[in-house]
């Protein structure tokens, strides 16, 4: 997949099928507008293009949305974005200057003008432009106007409610994580880089690796104790993840991202960890010692290791 930063570096070709949009979450309804991209541009011998933005235009019109929290950074958007078939992404910074485009320059200046441009793929409620001026209505004329067609994508249900970030924060803020992955598509996570921690893991015979998320505003899910997926330079482990303020060990003071990965004895401060979350397996409680911490600890490993056992591991061979 090729990765633009510029779009001056982008060669010209009328017979682009495009999508624009943040696409935070790329969940199983933005998936359906990157099928459609995929699937006109190989009925229609086009590449297929994806134009985003990077920060998330709320990271920068704070003053609207304070706080906000985002599902996906970008280098795990542009995993998403490849893995779904697509061939090419121009990343535009956003700025306080650009949010003032308006739609009809938008599209005549980076669409028509510098990328080209034969097919739009746009969500059913898809909005554009200064203020999200842009509508439906709107992008029908631009095509007229600029001679590319438009496609709308017309939403999809789970379990009788629409698909969506605000559903799949919802699911992770109540620690759900089997239902924010359905909605996604995938297994919800994070990229982490190992820091330095207090070693007190390695005293009771679970040793864990402390993360810091690289993307500091992202959307983690409610407290408590996970069984998890863990990437490390390509090679794939199991583990469980504890996230809370450690209330038996530290008072409660400071919160904690800890990953006790199975069968993994490695130093990796510094280095980058991708973490995605398969099932929660209880709530975060202050326990009356380390005897009775490390007995749940024990339960814990043992119910991740019989989830992995059920549901991945067969599935897997």
């Amino acid at each position: 997949m090729n990765v633009y930063y510029d779009v001056n570096e982008i060669t010209k070709d009328p017979k682009t099928v495009i999508t624009v949009g943040t696409y935070d979450g790329l969940h199983l309804a933005h998936r359906q507008v990157l099928d459609k991209v995929t699937m006109l541009a190989k009925e229609k011998s086009c590449r297929s293009f994806i134009v985003t933005f990077e920060p998330h235009p709320q990271e920068v019109l704070k003053n609207k949305t304070p706080d906000i929290k985002l599902l996906t950074a970008i280098d795990e958007k542009l995993r998403l974005f490849e893995k779904a078939g697509i061939e090419n992404v121009l990343v535009i910074k956003f700025t306080e200057e650009f949010s003032k485009t308006e739609a009809r320059d938008f599209y005549q200046k980076y669409l028509s003008g510098l990328i080209g441009v034969s097919d739009i793929v746009i969500g059913y409620d898809h909005l554009f432009g200064r203020n999200r001026e842009g509508s439906f209505e709107t992008l029908k004329a631009l095509g007229t106007e600029f001679g590319f067609e438009i496609h709308r994508v017309e939403e999809i249900d789970v379990e009788g409610r629409p698909v969506s970030s605000t559903r799949i924060r919802h699911a992770l803020a109540e620690g759900n994580i089997e239902e924010a992955n359905k909605l996604l598509g995938y297994e919800y996570g994070f990229d982490g880089v190992v820091v330095e921690g207090d070693k007190i893991g390695r005293t009771i015979g679970y040793p864990t690796v402390n993360l810091k998320p690289v993307k500091e505003n992202k959307v983690m899910p409610k407290e408590g104790i996970y069984c998890v997926r863990v990437i490390h330079n390509g090679e794939e482990y199991y583990g469980m993840m504890y996230h809370g303020f450690r209330p038996t060990l530290s008072e409660g003071i400071q919160r904690a991202l800890e990953v006790h990965i199975f069968d993994f004895d490695k130093t990796v401060y510094g280095e980058k960890l991708t973490i995605s979350f398969l099932t929660r397996l209880r709530d975060d409680k202050k326990f009356n010692g380390k005897e009775e911490l490390i007995a749940q600890i024990d339960k814990d490993k043992e119910d991740s290791l019989a989830y992995i056992e059920k549901n991945y591991t067969n599935k897997e061979k």
